[in-house]
C-alpha cells in the first residue's frame, strides 16, 4: 500500500507539473536564464537527468508576516520574485545572514540553506527545502505564476559536485527532484555564483 501511494503521489506531480520523465521540454530556460549555471558544468545533457522523488514543502521554519518590510529592507535586491511579485523564493538570508555594516553588508555564512516561499494571498511564508553542505541550490528560477525551477548541486561519494533539479508547484506544495546519471557531469572547480548577489555589496562570503 506504501509502495502504491508513493507512485501515485510520482505520477500527479508529473501530471500537475506537465511532466514527461525528463527535463528536455524545459530546454529553454536551461539555454537562457540558466545557461551560466548550467556552462558550471562538464558533459551537462538534459536528457541525462531522471526523476528520482517526490517532496512536500517542508514546512519546518514559519517566518513572521510582520517582519516582511524589515526582511526586504534588506534582502530584497536578491530574492527572485515571481512575474506579478505576489510571491518571491529566497535562497540566501538563511545561509548568509547578513548583517549591515557601513557602506556593505557582512555575511555570516551557515553551512546549511533554506530555501524560504513567501506568497501574499495565502499568508504563506515558510521553508519548502532545506540544502546541507552536501546539497544545495544555486539558483531559482519562476516559469509561471505556480511554478519553479530549483537548480543547484548534490555530492556524489567522490566528492564530485553533481548537478540536481527541482521543478515546483505552490499550489500542490511539492518538489519534484530529478538528478544525473551521467556520473562524468560534475562541477568545475570554480562553483556557480549567482550574478543577484553583485546588486548588493557583500563581504564575507
Amino acid at each position: 500500500m506504501k509502495l502504491f501511494s508513493i507512485f501515485c503521489l510520482v505520477f500527479l506531480g508529473q501530471m500537475a507539473l506537465g511532466q514527461n520523465h525528463n527535463l528536455v521540454q524545459h530546454k529553454k530556460y536551461f539555454n537562457t536564464e540558466l545557461k551560466h549555471w548550467v556552462g558550471s558544468f562538464n558533459n551537462f545533457k538534459l536528457s541525462d537527468f531522471k526523476l528520482v522523488d517526490t517532496l512536500h514543502f517542508d514546512t519546518n521554519y514559519p517566518q513572521e508576516i510582520k517582519s516582511l518590510e524589515k526582511f526586504l529592507s534588506v534582502y530584497k535586491p536578491i530574492i527572485t520574485f515571481s512575474d506579478d511579485s505576489s510571491k518571491f523564493i529566497d535562497i540566501y538570508s538563511y545561509q548568509l545572514n547578513l548583517e549591515r555594516n557601513g557602506n556593505h553588508y557582512q555575511a555570516n555564512p551557515d553551512i546549511d540553506q533554506a530555501i524560504l516561499l513567501y506568497d501574499a494571498k495565502a499568508k504563506y511564508w515558510n521553508r519548502i527545502f532545506f540544502g546541507t553542505s552536501s546539497q544545495w541550490i544555486d539558483e531559482v528560477l519562476w516559469v509561471s505564476k505556480t511554478q519553479f525551477i530549483l537548480v543547484g548541486i548534490t555530492k556524489s561519494e567522490q566528492d564530485k559536485k553533481q548537478p540536481l533539479v527541482l521543478l515546483g508547484d505552490t499550489n500542490e506544495q511539492w518538489l519534484i527532484k530529478y538528478v544525473d546519471l551521467n556520473k562524468l557531469t560534475f562541477q568545475n572547480n570554480n562553483g556557480y555564483s549567482s550574478s543577484k548577489l553583485k546588486r548588493i555589496r557583500i563581504e564575507g562570503l
